[in-house]
C-alpha cells in the first residue's frame, strides 16, 4: 500500500485524516509513519499532527485509541463494536470527500482479504435488503455498504463481533429492521462460509438503523408513531414549565423528529455527536438549557436513556429557534455597564439571562463612556450594577442590586419578552 510522493495530488486535512483513519483500518497488523506520510503526500510533521486530530476525535466520539509509535507502526484500539461505529462513521465521511482513495486503496484491500472476485454478489444482496427495508439506498450508501460488509465479514472470521448487554440486546430486537438483517446475515455467512452468530445479525439491524433517513412523512409505522407522541409530549411539557407557546408545534415536531430518532440510538450505544455550540449554550441561555432538560426528563425515563449536554444542547437550539420565529421577535440589545468589579458584572449577566429563554445579546461598556455619549443605536434596555445617574432619552436605565427583587425581575423580563 504504496504510492510515490510525487504523484500524490494535494490533499485537503479533510482527506488525509479519511486516509489516515482507513489505512489504521487496513487488514495489516500496523501502519507505518511513511506509508502514511506516501499516500497523503504530507511531511513528517503535518502527518503528526494528522494522527494526533484524528486520535482526540476517534477518543471523545467512539472511546478508540490509536495504538503504536513511528518505529513499529500504527493501529487503532478498542471493542469490536465501537471499532465498527467509528469505520460506519468515517467510511461514509470519506466516500463524501475522497471517494477515488476508497475505490482504489481501502475497498480492494477487503475484497482481496476476502478473496471477493467481484461485487456484483453484494449488490444482490444489498438489492434484496431495499425490498425488505422498503427502502432505497442511494448511490453513496450502497458503495459504502459494499466496502463495509466485506469489513464486517473480515472482522466476524477473525471473532472480533461486537457485544450488546441484554437492553441493547432487547431494543434491537424489537426494531422494524431485524427481518433484513437476519436474512442479509445468512446471506453473507453463506457468501463468506462462517458461522451463524447473534451478535453479528444484531449489528447489522444497528447498522442499517444508523443509515436510515429519519424524516417523519406520516409513516404508519409503530416505532414512529410512538415516537412522534413522545415528542409532542416533550414540546407540551416544554410551554407548561416555561409559560410560553409555539405558534406551530407541527414544524417544530417533525425538526424534533430528525434529531431525536437517531439521538436515541447514539445515546444506547454510547456513540458522541458534535456540538461546537455547547459551551455558548450553557453560558448564554442556562434557562433555556435547564427547561430543555427538564422538558427531556420523562422521554429519557420512557426511552431508558440519558441525553448528554451535547444532545440536550441541540435540542434547545431548536427551542430557542422556534420561539424566536413564532413570536416573531428579534434578539435584544442589552447593555451592561461595567466599572471596577468583573465578578459582580458577570453575576448580573447571568442573572438577566436567567430571566428569559430568549437570546440575549448583552454588551459591556464602561460607565464613564456611557455618561460621556449615552448607549449606542439599537439597544433595548442599560443594566447597571452600579448607582448612576440615566440619560433622559431612551433605552431605559435600570440599577440592579443582587440578588434581584421578585418585582424588578418580573419587569425586566417583560421588557425583555414584549415585542
Amino acid at each position: 500500500m504504496s504510492l510515490e510522493t510525487s504523484t500524490v495530488p494535494e490533499f485537503s486535512g479533510q482527506q488525509r485524516r479519511c486516509h489516515l483513519l482507513l489505512m489504521l483500518y487496513a487488514p495489516v497488523p500496523a501502519v507505518q509513519l511513511e506509508t502514511i506520510c506516501q499516500i497523503n503526500g504530507a511531511d513528517l510533521a503535518m502527518t503528526r499532527q494528522d494522527i494526533a486530530e484524528v486520535a482526540s476525535e476517534i477518543q471523545h466520539f467512539h472511546h478508540l485509541e490509536i495504538g503504536g509509535d513511528p518505529d513499529e507502526g500504527y493501529q487503532v484500539l478498542g471493542s469490536a463494536l465501537n471499532l465498527r461505529l467509528c469505520l460506519l462513521q468515517w467510511l461514509r465521511r470519506a466516500l463524501r470527500c475522497s471517494p477515488e482513495f476508497v475505490e482504489q486503496h481501502f475497498g480492494p484491500q477487503y475484497q482481496r482479504a476476502m478473496q471477493l472476485q467481484q461485487l456484483s454478489a453484494l449488490e444482490l444482496c444489498i438489492n434484496q435488503c431495499e425490498q425488505r427495508l422498503n427502502r432505497r439506498f442511494e448511490q453513496r450508501d450502497r458503495q459504502f455498504l459494499q466496502h463495509y460488509l466485506c469489513y464486517c465479514a473480515w472482522a466476524s472470521q477473525r471473532q472480533q463481533h461486537p457485544h450488546f448487554d441484554r437492553r441493547q440486546h432487547e431494543w434491537l430486537q424489537s426494531k422494524p429492521e431485524q427481518l433484513a438483517a437476519t436474512e442479509l446475515h445468512q446471506t453473507l455467512n453463506q457468501l463468506f462460509g462462517q458461522p451463524q452468530d447473534n451478535s453479528e445479525c444484531d449489528y447489522l439491524v444497528l447498522m442499517f438503523t444508523l443509515l436510515k433517513n429519519h424524516s417523519y412523512q406520516s409513516s404508519d409505522s409503530p416505532e414512529e408513531q410512538r415516537l412522534m407522541a413522545a415528542i409532542g409530549q416533550v414540546v407540551e411539557r416544554f410551554q407548561q414549565i416555561s409559560g410560553m407557546h409555539f405558534s406551530s408545534q407541527e414544524g417544530l415536531i417533525s425538526q424534533l423528529f430528525a434529531h431525536l430518532a437517531p439521538a436515541i440510538e447514539r445515546c444506547r450505544f454510547d456513540i458522541g455527536i458534535d456540538n461546537t455550540l455547547l459551551e455558548e449554550v450553557v453560558r448564554k441561555y442556562p434557562r433555556l438549557m435547564r427547561t430543555t432538560q427538564e422538558a427531556l426528563a420523562p422521554f429519557e425515563q420512557e426511552y431508558e436513556i440519558h441525553f448528554s449536554r451535547e444532545e440536550a444542547g441541540l435540542v434547545a437550539i431548536s427551542f430557542g429557534a422556534w420561539l424566536m420565529q413564532g413570536n416573531a421577535l428579534q434578539e435584544k440589545q442589552i447593555l451592561l455597564l461595567t466599572l471596577d468589579n468583573p465578578q459582580l458584572e458577570e453575576e448580573v449577566e447571568y442573572q438577566i439571562r436567567e430571566l428569559t429563554l430568549l437570546p440575549l445579546n448583552i454588551k459591556y461598556q464602561p460607565l464613564h463612556d456611557y455618561l460621556l455619549s449615552g448607549a449606542p443605536q439599537g439597544v433595548t434596555l442599560v443594566i447597571s450594577p452600579y448607582a448612576t445617574q440615566g440619560q433622559e432619552q431612551p433605552p431605559m436605565l435600570i440599577i440592579t442590586e443582587l440578588p434581584l427583587e421578585r418585582q424588578q425581575r418580573k419587569a425586566i423580563r417583560a421588557l425583555l419578552e414584549s415585542h
